[in-house]
């Protein structure tokens, strides 16, 4: 309780589509055709928030705000 949920979103002008995201987020993130990181899940379960922080702490152009 307390805990805000999440809402996790990618700015596609920053996204690099190096893929970290993917990477250590799977459930929620997916590369696309267009190369860029996609939100397969924008409001993952609590479970997912660990996994979430570290994908945005590993974004080198920073896209992901959750």
């Amino acid at each position: 309780m307390g805990a805000e949920k999440l809402h996790v979103t990618v700015d596609h002008q920053q996204c690099q589509g190096v893929g970290y995201c993917e990477r250590v987020a799977p459930e929620v993130f997916q590369l696309g055709d267009d190369a860029l990181s996609h939100v397969i899940d924008p409001r993952p379960p609590e479970s997912e928030r660990d996994a979430v922080e570290e994908a945005a702490t590993l974004c080198p152009s920073r896209a992901i705000r959750y």
